[in-house]
């Protein structure tokens, strides 16, 4: 009986350990996904590889309705958004993944890019300095030549210094 009990102990410290482990190491203490949510989100990457931009945003959805603070699936659905067109639903989409997690680079780069296809070069140029900063937190180790390791800021400042079209009134943040 003692064997048993303490192979019982064990089990319980191993998952009491592998839980605290999980919320260190993912820097969140939410909750990890639940089945469901995890199968829209594969669903909407599945999407999102096909160019399926309104399948993403209903997969997406989904995903959201079951994992409120899934910052890449309101990436991803913006991203949709964008595609579509819809500029308004994808800078409500990358400011709900901005406010869950203010340091997502792909959320900075893609909010930056669809202000530059609304012709709004100065916000796009403030998001470009906020993803620097982003990635140099990120990237410590890369010291000085962390433009080199972070392809958000590399792909968004190619956008800038792109030749485009004369700047627009932009929408209030």
């Amino acid at each position: 009986m003692s064997r048993l009990r303490c192979e019982l102990q064990l089990c319980v410290l191993t998952l009491i350990l592998a839980t605290a482990a999980h919320a260190v190491m993912s820097g969140s203490d939410r909750p990890p996904p639940t089945v469901s949510s995890q199968a829209d989100y594969q669903a909407g990457m599945e999407a999102f590889k096909r160019g399926d931009w309104q399948g993403v945003i209903d997969s997406m959805t989904q995903a959201i309705q079951r994992r409120p603070w899934h910052d890449d699936a309101y990436n991803a659905m913006g991203y949709a958004y964008r595609q579509m067109g819809n500029y308004p639903a994808a800078l409500a989409a990358y400011h709900q993944a901005l406010e869950l997690n203010p340091h997502h680079r792909g959320a900075l780069e893609y909010l930056g890019e669809t202000y530059l296809l609304m012709g709004c070069r100065a916000k796009a140029r403030e998001l470009l300095t906020t993803l620097a900063a982003a990635c140099q937190r990120v990237s410590p180790e890369a010291g000085k030549h962390w433009q080199e390791t972070c392809e958000e800021w590399s792909d968004l400042k190619a956008a800038i210094d792109a030749p485009q079209s004369t700047q627009r009134d932009c929408p209030p943040d």
